[in-house]
């Protein structure tokens, strides 16, 4: 991405087909492919800096006079760990409700409880208290990686399904 640079402010981003220069000479179709002038006209690359996305996102681009290229501030990201956790705990419920659903729904399709739900639903709740156990024990650098419907969830949900 290049950006047209004015004194030392951002003016423009992206190279447009048609372009007046200063001089009043004027383009008016293929401007975009005459990489030889766009340097003089004040076109400035773009360099976007190396940052960790988890831990850092891009803030405000500027024009950097030193390196005379385009590029970002990094910032860092901010966690609420309690917003994050309290986020958690809500799918958390929002799932044992679902599993819930399906288990009590289950008990309506059958007289006899079927033997495998009946040997499904320790695993279920061993998993929700494992759950509640893993939240608890995130912190900052790690709640927003943690990922509630894993693998493991959503088969126990599906070998539930089968019930139905």
């Amino acid at each position: 991405m290049k950006y047209l640079i004015k004194d030392n402010q951002i003016l423009q981003c992206g190279i447009p087909s048609h372009f007046t220069r200063e001089s009043g000479e004027a383009f008016w179709g293929g401007y975009e492919n005459m990489t030889e002038i766009h340097y003089e006209d004040g076109w400035r690359d773009e360099i976007i800096p190396v940052h960790d996305q988890k831990t850092h996102y891009l803030g405000s681009a500027y024009f950097d006079e030193v390196n005379d290229v385009v590029t970002y501030n990094v910032e860092l990201i901010v966690v609420d760990l309690v917003l994050e956790k309290s986020y958690l705990y809500r799918q958390l419920e929002q799932l044992r409700t679902e599993m819930s659903g399906i288990v009590y729904q289950c008990k309506l399709n059958y007289d006899i409880e079927p033997e495998g739900l009946t040997r499904l639903m320790p695993y279920i709740r061993a998993m929700y208290g494992f759950a509640k156990s893993e939240i608890e024990a995130l912190t900052v650098e790690n709640v927003r990686a943690y990922v509630l419907r894993s693998p493991k969830y959503e088969q126990v949900l599906s070998m539930l399904e089968t019930f139905l």
